[in-house]
């Protein structure tokens, strides 16, 4: 079984992550922060745009790599469908119309290999890391996509809290 944790750019998922994979599940770690930082970066946003773009997408193969090399019951504290609706939210435009429906072929294959998603409405206040941009206006706005997203993907999404 394969569980997607996902929430807005607020909301802290380590502890809901955790609690979900128990002691015999193995947690997914988000390797955004990382693949951003070894490419010199702090934040995704400061990235050049033909970069941005590389770098998503790297993120969304990585991601269904990982899921595919998993053994038994894998929680991910992250979701493609936060990717996503991020990259509406910031990147899009940049992106030809070819190009974007690839990267959702991509994305639904991997929501596809989800259990379900596990979308925390609430929880903990996820703590500044450099990284995360924890602006309330933003993070409604990539919700808000992220629901749309569920939608068009075909999502198998509980709602927590």
């Amino acid at each position: 079984m394969i569980v997607a944790v996902a929430a807005s750019p607020l909301v802290d998922r380590t502890a809901h992550a955790r609690k979900l994979a128990g002691t015999k599940g193995s947690i997914l770690a988000d390797p955004s922060k990382a693949l951003v930082r070894a490419h010199g970066f702090q934040t995704m946003y400061e990235i050049p745009r033909d970069l941005q773009t590389e770098l998503r997408l790297e993120l969304l193969d990585g991601h269904a790599k990982a899921l595919a090399k998993a053994k038994g019951d894998v929680v991910a504290d992250h979701c493609v469908v936060e990717w996503m609706a991020d990259w509406m939210r910031w990147h899009w435009a940049a992106v030809s119309t070819r190009a974007w429906d690839a990267a959702m072929e991509k994305a639904a294959k991997v929501v596809k290999r989800y259990s379900r998603i596990e979308h925390l409405s609430t929880g903990p206040k996820r703590g500044y890391d450099g990284y995360a941009w924890l602006d309330a206006p933003n993070a409604r706005q990539v919700e808000e996509l992220m629901f749309f997203l569920y939608a068009r993907f075909g999502a198998k999404v509980v709602k927590v809290g």
